[in-house]
């Protein structure tokens, strides 16, 4: 009996330092992350706040921002790193579905000068097509496949943190559970709202936003992988009836009904030793994406409200920073080789391939992204997959590239409108053409119409001289009216005269892809002026010219918006002599402007504009005109016709309201001050001083085009107002 006991005493002396080591183990925590739009931000503010304590997170699962948030996190990336993605990212751009106006090649953006409505139609096989009307998520899926470095994993137990996304099947509504593959696609899968991103095809079945089916997913983590859970909770609370007033708040109310009974189920689930945390999130929409820092806080404030009850799960300092160094990933990621692959019927699968693809060495996933985005903003396909896998030691992107539904002949109509107190009322239909990938080397066809009372036809061919080639050749004709009116100093308008123009232009060019580009070339050009109206003393004004000679054309554009910008910088110099005239009557015109736009604080931005147009020689020259909105806007549109003019003004202007997608993105109301200066001018040959004025104004940038209702005076002018539809250049 004696030696019995003694074999027990020392049994339990053996095991004293493992039980010892055993409750010195804290419950291993695992955290799920609800859906809410935006608000989900505050997940990550949750998680700063656990890094903080030292709280080590033994698993995650989360549902649309929850997925985005905690699918980045268990991937290994740094929340400070994501914290800094999503504050410096351009959420307009995000979740515009189309390309930053910045990466957008120059050829393409030519068109934003002229008011052309923001939807494109096509013609293929002798059928009118329109889009399909999905939204684009390419520069979201980008974003995401950024934030988790493109990790693909046959389990997503192997990632640094163990996890699962939730989405929904849009055909049965039932939760799909991803716990393997790609984790950049079951994330996108999770978050795909209806309305806001296209669907996810996955499969054989189409998948949507997991909220609509477990918005709080507290049953992925109930199978043993925590002993404790934190369920994080962002949704948006209901409205009382008071509120249910309008379309939109009973549209929202809706929503909400649809995934509350499914958080109600999953709320059921939480057991007594489980955490629900609610964070304070009032004043906060699920599309206030922009505000995401301010969200951010708000979550990590309301983790400290319960930092004593998560001090059980905190580790030692040593032993933390032992399990923080288990979990990042590889701080770099490389592609070695690009594969393509897709149903081709215009789009050039080769010159595709030798775009995306390496020279030599491999390439840092962020130049592989930044190839991917450069492509998409072509304007030829409707969006590039890819999955990246490892294989035989190389990495491997698989790419899927869809070509757009209306390509490759591309129709776009717009029109013009513009009206003037005291002046000229003008209105213009406008029509676009274009064919792409007429062959491989990406050669294009472009033609524009405009009618009204300045009718407009031209056409060209643009071909670049090798696929890929930044070297191209153009040729080009056009045939313009213009419509210049003769004012007297009392700013009476005398007679209305047509200068008609047709011109063919050869070039030989050089593309700064998305920057801009530079041509020289030679011309032939045939004018003719004749008189509109006005009395028959005018009627001495006809006149015909041909001239042959060189030009030169230099364009650079990183305006990120041509109707209301508010960061970037344009500049425009262009240079032609005729060379075939009398030398008595040789003459060379010079076009120069520059246009920058700084935004500032409260939503404010500082456009300033110098612009210069002249002609210099022995003979008449071209006339250029002052006189309009914001173009000296005392004055009546093109009053002042001189042989030389030029332009100052500063723009400040203010974002006072965003408008919903389907209308615009903003209302705007600022302030204009100008000076303009005419040389040898057409009424009496001589010189004006500088010219100050001011315009004040009230603004929107709608689906139509810019609208824009102001009022202005110069020096020497009168009191105008003016109305406009269509950019004011």
């Amino acid at each position: 009996m004696l030696f019995s006991g003694f074999w027990r005493l020392a049994a339990v002396l053996l095991l004293l330092p493992l039980l010892a080591h055993a409750s010195a183990t804290p419950p291993r925590l695992g955290v799920v992350l609800g859906g809410g739009g935006a608000r989900g931000f505050a997940h990550l503010g949750v998680l700063q706040e656990l890094e903080r304590l030292r709280v080590p997170v033994a698993c995650i699962a989360g549902t649309s921002a929850g997925a985005l948030i905690g699918g980045a996190y268990a991937s290994g990336r740094a929340l400070d790193e994501m914290a800094g993605l999503f504050r410096h990212a351009d959420w307009d751009v995000l979740l515009s579905g189309k390309p930053a106006r910045q990466d957008v090649p120059y050829l393409r953006k030519q068109g934003d000068l002229v008011n052309y409505f923001d939807l494109s139609f096509g013609v293929r096989d002798g059928e009118l097509r329109i889009p399909r009307g999905a939204i684009n998520s390419q520069a979201i899926d980008l974003f995401i496949r950024e934030l988790t470095r493109a990790r693909d994993e046959p389990s997503f137990d192997r990632l640094s943190i163990p996890f699962r996304a939730v989405a929904t099947d849009l055909e049965s509504g039932d939760a799909v559970v991803f716990d393997r593959g790609d984790l950049s696609l079951a994330m996108r899968a999770s978050m795909a709202v209806p309305g806001l991103f296209d669907v996810v095809e996955h499969d054989g079945r189409l998948l949507v936003d997991g909220g609509l089916a477990r918005q709080l997913p507290v049953e992925e983590l109930l199978g043993g992988c925590a002993d404790v859970l934190l369920v994080i909770d962002v949704g948006t609370p209901p409205l009382k009836a008071e509120q249910l007033r309008s379309f939109i708040n009973v549209l929202d109310q809706t929503s909400y009904l649809m995934v509350a009974r499914n958080s109600k189920e999953q709320l059921a689930k939480i057991r007594p030793q489980d955490l629900l945390l609610r964070p304070t999130l009032d004043g906060f929409s699920p599309a206030d994406f922009a505000r995401n820092a301010d969200i951010v806080e708000a979550g990590r404030r309301a983790a400290q409200g319960i930092a004593a009850q998560l001090a059980p799960f905190a580790l030692p300092p040593e032993h933390y920073a032992a399990w923080q160094a288990t979990q990042r990933a590889p701080q770099s990621a490389r592609i070695d080789r690009v594969e393509v692959a897709g149903n081709f019927d215009f789009v050039d699968p080769q010159a595709l391939q030798q775009r995306l693809s390496a020279a030599t060495t491999a390439l840092p996933l962020e130049t592989f992204h930044r190839r991917l985005t450069e492509v998409f903003a072509d304007g030829d396909l409707e969006r590039l997959s890819y999955r990246a896998a490892f294989e035989q030691g190389q990495n491997v992107a698989r790419v899927t590239a869809e070509e757009r539904f209306v390509g490759p002949n591309y129709l776009r109509a717009g029109l013009s409108l513009s009206s003037a107190t005291n002046g000229r009322a003008s209105f213009a239909l406008l029509g676009e053409h274009k064919r792409s990938w007429l062959n491989a080397a990406g050669g294009m066809w472009l033609n524009e119409l405009r009618l009204g009372e300045e009718p407009m036809l031209r056409s060209e061919w643009y071909q670049p001289l090798a696929t890929d080639s930044q070297l191209f050749a153009s040729l080009s004709a056009r045939y313009e009216d213009r419509l210049y009116s003769l004012y007297s100093p009392g700013h009476r308008r005398e007679a209305d005269f047509i200068f008609g123009t047709t011109q063919a232009n050869a070039d030989l060019g050089w593309d700064f892809r998305q920057f801009g580009e530079l041509r020289l070339g030679v011309y032939q050009s045939r004018t003719a002026l004749r008189l509109k109206t006005g009395a028959a003393v005018y009627d001495d004004a006809r006149e015909r010219e041909s001239a042959r000679g060189v030009r030169m054309l230099f364009n650079y554009d990183q305006l990120d918006n041509p109707r209301w910008p508010r960061q970037g910088m344009a500049a425009q110099f262009s240079l032609s002599a005729p060379y075939t005239m009398a030398l008595d009557e040789r003459y060379h015109s010079i076009g120069i402007r520059l246009d920058a736009a700084q935004l500032l604080p409260r939503d404010v931005t500082l456009r300033t504009t110098a612009r210069f147009d002249g002609s210099f020689g022995r003979g008449d020259g071209m006339v250029y005109a002052l006189g309009g909105f914001n173009n000296l806007s005392g004055y009546q549109p093109g009053e002042l016709l001189a042989s030389r003019t030029a332009l100052l003004r500063s723009m400040l202007y203010w974002r006072a309201a965003g408008l919903p997608s389907a209308l615009g993105s903003g209302l705007y109301a600022g302030v204009s001050f100008e000076a303009g200066k005419a040389w040898r001018t057409v009424w009496d040959q001589r010189n004006s001083s500088w010219l100050p004025g001011m315009t004040l104004f009230l603004g929107a940038d709608t689906v139509l085009g810019p609208w824009s209702v102001g009022v202005g005076n110069a020096k020497g002018g009168q009191w105008t107002g003016y109305f406009s539809l269509g950019a004011q250049y």
